[in-house]
């Protein structure tokens, strides 16, 4: 894998730095996002109404 890493920053000429910085960003996303999933709140639903305006409607959702 280290080996991999380095033809990488070979390939696109930057450090090994950077390339291990990446990484560990993706990582600490993914174990973010497993903490704290994404779960939302309202919807919105777009109409017409008898007049042809746009109205949206938002919901709460009970989650």
């Amino acid at each position: 894998m280290l080996e991999m890493i380095r033809e990488i920053s070979t390939l696109l000429e930057v450090d090994p730095f950077w390339i291990w910085l990446v990484i560990a960003l993706l990582i600490l996303l993914g174990v973010v996002k497993c903490l704290y999933p994404w779960k939302p709140k309202w919807k919105s639903k777009k109409t017409r109404d008898k007049d042809g305006n746009e109205v949206t409607i938002y919901y709460h959702l009970d989650i």
